[in-house]
C-alpha cells in the first residue's frame, strides 16, 4: 500500500459515523470516484459474514479480474483468487452494509477494495494449492453455529474454479472437490512438484499475509515459478478491478450478479436481507 492510500485507510477509522461527503479526512482515493465503472444486478451485501463465509459477487469480480490480469502471456493463467479480508464495509467517508442494484462508481469501489496491494501471477504446486484452499476454510462455522469473526483468509474464486466444502469434516480434509479451469484437482493433493496451476493473487497473500506464508514459502520470490507482476493499471487490485469491471459488466443488462462457485455442505450461511 502506498503512502497516499495508507494514509486515507488510517483517517478512516477515526471519522464520526455518518460523513456522507468527501471532505478532508476523507480524501477520494482516485481521481473521478463518481465516474461509473459499472453495474450491479443485484444487491451485494459487505457485512464480514457475507465477504468472508459465503460466496459473494464484488470477491468474484476482483478474482475474475486477477485472472484475466495478464492475458496474452505465454503462459495463462487458471486461477484468481483474493481473500474475504480484502473486501472491507468502512469506508472513508461511511460504512456501507451493502452495495444497491445499479451502477457502482470509482470512488465506492476503491473503498471497498481498500488497500492497493499489487496482482501477482505465480505457478504454485498442486500441494500448494489444496493446502491454500483447506487454509481458505479451516475456521468456517458449522451448521447450527452462529458466525462470529470469520476469518479474512476465506478465499473467493474466479470463473471456470468450482470447490466444494463440508464443514462437518475435521479441518484440512474439508475440501471435498476442486476444480480449476475444468481440471479436476487431485483430493488429496499429489506430491509432485512438476504439477503446476497458475494462479494470480494480491501481494499480501503471496507475502504470508492472513496465515499462507507457510504453504506459499518464497514462491514470490522463486524465478522457478515464474513470478510476473500486473503491467497495467499500475499493477493494483482495485485499478485492475474497475478496468474489468467497465469492460464486463457496463450496463443494467450486462450487469454482476453472484454466481455459486463454492458450494457448502454443512457449513454455517448468513441470512441475506430480503432484496430491496
Amino acid at each position: 500500500m502506498d503512502r497516499r492510500h495508507l494514509t486515507a485507510a488510517l483517517a478512516a477509522l477515526t471519522l464520526l459515523p455518518g460523513c456522507l461527503a468527501y471532505n478532508d479526512s476523507c480524501t477520494p482515493l482516485v481521481d473521478d470516484p463518481d465516474a461509473v465503472v459499472g453495474y450491479l444486478g443485484e444487491e451485494i451485501q459487505l457485512g464480514s459474514a457475507f465477504t468472508r463465509h459465503d460466496n459473494n459477487a464484488l470477491g468474484q469480480l476482483a478474482a475474475d479480474a486477477f485472472l484475466h490480469a495478464e492475458d496474452g502471456a505465454s503462459k495463462a493463467t487458471e486461477l484468481g483468487i483474493i481473500n474475504g479480508g480484502s473486501l472491507r464495509d468502512e469506508g472513508l467517508c461511511v460504512t456501507r452494509t451493502s452495495l444497491r442494484t445499479g451502477p457502482l462508481t470509482d470512488g465506492v469501489l476503491h473503498e471497498v477494495i481498500l488497500f492497493e496491494n499489487l496482482v501477482v501471477t505465480v505457478d504454485l504446486t498442486e500441494k500448494q494449492l489444496v493446502d491454500l484452499f483447506e487454509h481458505s476454510v479451516e475456521t468456517l462455522a458449522v451448521e447450527g453455529q452462529a458466525i462470529v469473526s470469520p476469518s479474512g483468509a476465506f478465499l473467493h474464486v474466479s470463473d471456470g474454479t468450482s470447490l466444494r466444502v463440508d464443514c462437518a469434516r475435521p479441518a484440512g480434509q474439508r475440501v471435498t472437490e476442486l476444480r480449476v479451469r475444468g481440471r479436476a484437482v487431485s483430493i488429496p493433493a499429489r506430491d509432485d512438484a512438476s504439477i503446476r496451476y497458475r494462479v494470480a493473487m494480491s501481494t499480501f497473500l503471496l507475502s504470508g499475509g492472513d496465515g499462507y506464508g507457510g504453504i506459499l514459502g518464497n514462491a514470490g520470490q522463486d524465478p522457478d515459478r515464474n513470478p510476473v507482476t500486473a503491467r497495467k493499471l499500475g499493477g493494483t487490485d482495485a485499478n485492475i478491478a474497475a478496468a474489468y469491471m467497465k469492460s464486463t459488466y457496463p450496463s443494467p443488462v450486462q450487469a454482476l450478479k453472484e454466481a455459486p462457485r463454492i458450494v457448502f455442505a454443512n457449513c454455517a450461511r448468513p441470512s441475506r436481507p430480503a432484496p430491496r
